[in-house]
């Protein structure tokens, strides 16, 4: 399906669904003009089936003043969902990252990449667990959403709510205890995932306790075991087929393709694709032949568990005072997954034969889907890389009243940490110049999955040879063993390495608000408060390498058959090849450990006890600390008020936030003799910034009748830079040798150098919003609306040179620099050594970003027919999307249409629901080695159903189905027939009972 074509049966789609009535399954327990971030309580919703919080997001929404949505359990612990992530999506405005591996429930909030949003407990900030790389929100997948009663969008927040929600405020709430009705529940549940007929189980128990009419406990429980997979078919890479790759002299070549190429040397800068051969005619095109020249199958096992509780007393000693303690703890630990892949590369000396015609595509190049092929770079590669993500803090609160003042005060402390552990370890048949006696042929499949079509011969196609001696080559190729004592005898290749990261965060703070009620005019209350904040962030990462395995423990056996093969991507993957091999690892990396130090480096092993690489930016860059002190406060005037005979009530405000940051980071002093490094290189340097900002907000309701709310915001906030956008010092790398450009009369080297960006600034947001709410009828509910943010200042990363050449070579000891227009080039260079520098580097964006958007909302209980008809009810929501960025700086991720169905029936017995999702096209940055360059991600739609059956008042079953299409997830470059990536989760089935006491 293209994009035109998806963009039109989103709008029949929500031509329809305005007809027949769907909408949100959402209960917003949004708050009223008081916050919780200003010492208010949360009101408890509780609601026994979906009806009845349809109902309740409808009146939550009238009383609020802010723009917000979201949604509640339904009174037995229980959100309708796989996750919090997959609940979060129904609201409008929130899109789910699909691409986040591992059920990480990432989310992007009208549009914005998850960093922008803000994330909160109670409406206090908290050390949720941190991000290990920019551009990802807050793991939801860290929760078990059993500890939490409702969560909630705040898209418009006001002058006291918590800064650093760009996009909004998603706040996780869990209510207090004298808000909860006395008794128990328990929850077991098993999960089945058809995607290699997997299961885990999953148990929750609750409490709530009241003493008196002024006292409460509560507290909850809850474990999950993970045990889940996922397969990818990857197409890494498309290159331009050569004389080389095909065999054929020069000549032959240009008889049987110039056709394709250009005649004249193509001219530098240029963005469009181009490809010279001497001789060519180019008169079919200029931009060369392409041809996929990596293919990998993929899968991912994600093993482990999750725990999670929450608790928390409340006391109330008389009628003007309430005190409160709620704490929470979550742990996701997942130490066995694993990733295993069957990575097959035509690289210089590998022969291809294109099969059939090549196909144009939009964007000018012709590319061949189907290819065969000899001496390939044949590679199975198996990684351990453990997961785990924590959470836990405490919140203490007082509130005072009268008729006259209200007084609060909030003390939180928490912590959370992440870590991504990865030790790689890949076999491979290497490609040799007499032909590796490898050969196979490859079919893409192009815009449909299920045509891919892969063979390799001979089986098994790649190993670990008995008896084979290892030989490690020096510092030059740290991460490689060989089965020779010099590279170009090699035919067979072991590698280890991995990267490893790891995070961790704390958060300290102390908040005191007033209230003053007051009859001025349309001015009814005076708000103020302070708040100091305290925010660490430390971060370690390591590479490392092969350097001192116990070789000789390695033997053939720990090389078995992939378990995947036999059901590998549910069967609709295509002719896969079964030839595929996987390392046992358990087994492996016991063998080789202890390893033994390499001293030359200064000696240092990483936490999985391998030799680290100095060299690497995952040390150089990754070993910092950042700790901000801020100073907040703010003031705001409540009013209340008629308007030509229609009431208006809102506020008005301004915050004032200051921060002082200090940041200790691994300076390099000396660039890397090797590819290793050395930890002598480095010392630790401290950086110290200061920003303050004041923050403008005003927000309004007016009744324009009795059934029809108009609502408006205007407000600015910001988004400090994320500390794993911070590369504080510069790192300059090894001079390396660039074959493509090299020839036998001129040497090209480069130096690639990282520019460190401690200066970086938070990114400002202006944003406007309006919506119009009419509620039609009681629990109904049509509304739109739309909204505008004007960023300035968004951190960007860039290698362009024409703005990384300095020409006074910085510091970097290279010499004067220039760019040519193509290439950045040291004064250090001669006719016959050419000497380039190519840089990366962060900074803010000069130039604004607007994003845009409109969300349409119906929401309906049905109860108002007679009959069998009462027992229906649906929703419907839509949000529109768009972007506009400089060039340099495209924003990714952003789906123009996102589509929210949803129907049900329900009586006191039972009841049933499905809901229908759909997202349009989005683009991807880079991201690595691992998935290629940028590329786009088709629209997708998925169905799911919850059903329930009421056994008696208090004990239900429950059935949950998720995926029903069995939809598959595709990612392609420019265009669709151009594939990149299919990822394939399968259907998750759920069975569960609950019970209350």
């Amino acid at each position: 399906m293209n994009s035109k074509i998806a963009s039109s049966r989103v709008l029949k789609i929500a031509l329809l669904s305005a007809t027949v009535i769907a909408g949100l399954p959402a209960v917003s327990q949004a708050q009223e003009a008081k916050s919780p971030a200003a010492g208010d309580t949360l009101e408890a919703v509780v609601v026994t089936g979906f009806k009845q919080s349809y109902a309740n997001a409808v009146r939550a929404k009238k009383n609020a003043i802010e723009i917000t949505d979201g949604i509640s359990s339904d009174g037995l612990g229980r959100f309708p969902d796989l996750n919090v992530g997959e609940a979060l999506q129904r609201v409008p405005g929130v899109q789910i990252n699909r691409e986040a591996e591992g059920r990480d429930a990432t989310i992007n909030l009208r549009g914005m990449p998850g960093e922008y949003a803000r994330m909160t407990l109670n409406g206090q900030a908290f050390a949720e667990p941190p991000l290990l790389r920019d551009n990802q929100g807050s793991p939801l997948g860290a929760f078990n959403s059993d500890i939490f009663s409702a969560f909630v969008i705040q898209k418009s927040p006001m002058a006291n709510a918590q800064t650093g929600g760009l996009s909004g405020n998603v706040d996780l709430q869990i209510a207090p205890a004298l808000s909860r009705r006395e008794g128990g529940s328990m929850k077991a549940a098993y999960e089945y995932n058809t995607l290699g007929d997997l299961g885990a189980p999953a148990v929750t128990v609750s409490y709530n306790k009241v003493f008196s009419s002024s006292l409460a406990a509560f507290g909850t429980l809850a474990y999950r075991k993970e045990n889940f997979r996922r397969d990818s078919i990857l197409i890494n890479n498309y290159a331009v087929l050569t004389p080389a790759y095909t065999g054929l002299s020069a000549a032959n070549f240009v008889a049987k393709y110039g056709e394709y190429y250009s005649s004249t040397p193509c001219t530098t800068g240029s963005s469009a694709f181009c490809s010279y051969v001497a001789g060519a005619t180019g008169t079919k095109g200029t931009s060369g032949l392409y041809f996929n020249s990596q293919t990998r199958q993929y899968a991912r096992m994600n093993k482990g568990e999750t725990w999670s509780a929450s608790g928390g007393l409340e006391w109330k000693p008389n009628d003007q005072t309430k005190m409160g303690l709620i704490g929470y703890y979550t742990d996701r630990d997942l130490p066995k997954t694993r990733q295993d892949l069957m990575i097959n590369g035509l690289n210089a000396g590998s022969i291809i034969t294109p099969v059939g015609t090549p196909f144009k595509v939009s964007d000018g190049r012709y590319v061949y889907d189907q290819i065969s092929f000899t001496n390939p770079d044949a590679l199975m590669s198996s990684r351990l890389n453990s997961q785990h993500q924590a959470s836990r803090g405490v919140m203490a609160n007082i509130d005072w009243s009268n008729e006259n003042w209200r007084l609060a005060g909030v003390l939180t402390a928490s912590g959370g940490k992440n870590s991504s552990v990865e030790t790689q370890v890949d076999a491979n048949t290497l490609i040799t110049a007499g032909g590796n006696g490898i050969s196979g042929t490859l079919s893409t499949g192009r815009d449909d999955i299920g045509d891919y079509s892969y063979t390799i011969t001979p089986s098994p196609v790649t190993g670990i040879p008995a008896g084979t001696s290892w030989s490690w080559l020096g510092a030059s190729d740290p991460t490689s063993l060989y089965n020779s004592p010099t590279r170009a005898a090699a035919t067979r290749r072991l590698q280890l390495t991995g990267t490893q990261s790891y995070a961790e965060n704390s958060l300290y703070t102390a908040q005191f608000d007033a209230e003053r009620f007051v009859e001025l005019g349309p001015i009814k209350s005076i708000q103020g408060g302070a708040r100091l904040e305290r925010a660490s962030y430390t971060s370690a990462g390591y590479r490392v390498y092969a350097f001192g395995l116990q070789t000789q423990n390695i033997t053939s056996a720990m090389v078995k058959q992939a378990p995947y093969v036999d059901d590998f991507f549910g069967g609709k993957g295509g002719a896969y090849t079964k030839n595929w091999q996987v390392i046992d690892l358990d087994a492996f990396l016991d063998a080789v450990r202890p390893v033994t130090e390499y001293t030359a480096s200064g000696g240092g092993l990483s936490p999985t006890g391998f030799n680290i690489r100095y060299q690497d930016d995952n040390y150089a860059l990754r070993n910092y600390t950042s700790d901000d002190d801020n100073t907040q406060a703010y003031v705001m005037a409540k009013y209340d008020t008629e308007l030509a005979g229609h009431r208006v009530r809102g506020n008005v405000g301004v915050r004032y936030e200051n921060t002082d940051n200090t940041l200790e980071a691994l300076d390099q002093k000396t660039p890397p003799a090797d590819g290793i490094g050395t930890r002598n290189s480095f010392s630790w340097v401290t950086y110290k910034n200061k920003y303050d900002f004041f923050l403008p907000s005003a927000i309004f309701a007016a009744d324009v009748t009795d059934d029809i709310v108009l609502r408006g915001a205007y407000y600015k906030t910001y988004v400090k830079p994320h500390p794993r956008q911070f590369s504080a010092i510069t790192k300059i790398g090894s001079r390396t040798l660039d074959t493509t450009l090299t020839s036998a009369a001129v040497a090209v080297n480069y130096v690639p150098i990282t520019i460190g960006n401690n200066k970086l600034k938070p990114y400002m947001a202006t944003s406007m919003d309006l919506s119009l709410e009419w509620y039609n009828r009681p629990n109904g509910l049509i509304s739109l609306a739309v909204f505008e943010k004007s960023i300035t200042g968004r951190i960007v990363t860039t290698s362009d040179p024409a703005i990384l050449c300095p020409s006074d070579g910085s510091t970097w000891g290279l010499g004067t620099l220039a760019w040519d227009g193509t290439y950045c080039t040291s004064s250090q260079s001669t006719s016959s050594n050419v000497l380039q520098v190519r840089a990366t580097g962060s900074y803010n964006l000069d130039k604004a970003t607007k994003v845009r958007g409109l969300e349409f909302n119906i929401q309906q209980n049905l109860d108002f027919l007679p009959g069998f008809w009462k027992d229906f009810g649906g929703s419907f929501n839509y949000a529109y999307t768009t972007s506009k960025s400089a060039a340099i700086a495209p924003f990714p991720g952003i789906s123009k249409h996102n589509v929210n169905m949803i129907g049900y029936y329900e009586t006191p017995k039972y009841g049933v629901r499905l809901v229908y999702n759909y997202r349009s096209a989005y683009d991807l940055n880079s991201n690595g080695t691992f998935t290629g360059g940028s590329r786009s991600v088709r629209p997708r739609g998925q169905l799911d159903l919850a059903a329930s059956y009421n056994v008696s008042d208090r004990f239900s079953l429950g059935l949950d189905v998720y995926n029903l299409t069995d939809a598959i997830r595709f990612e392609y470059e420019n265009d669709e027939d151009v594939v990149r990536t299919a990822n394939y989760d399968g259907r998750t089935i759920t069975l569960t009972a609950r019970a209350a006491f």
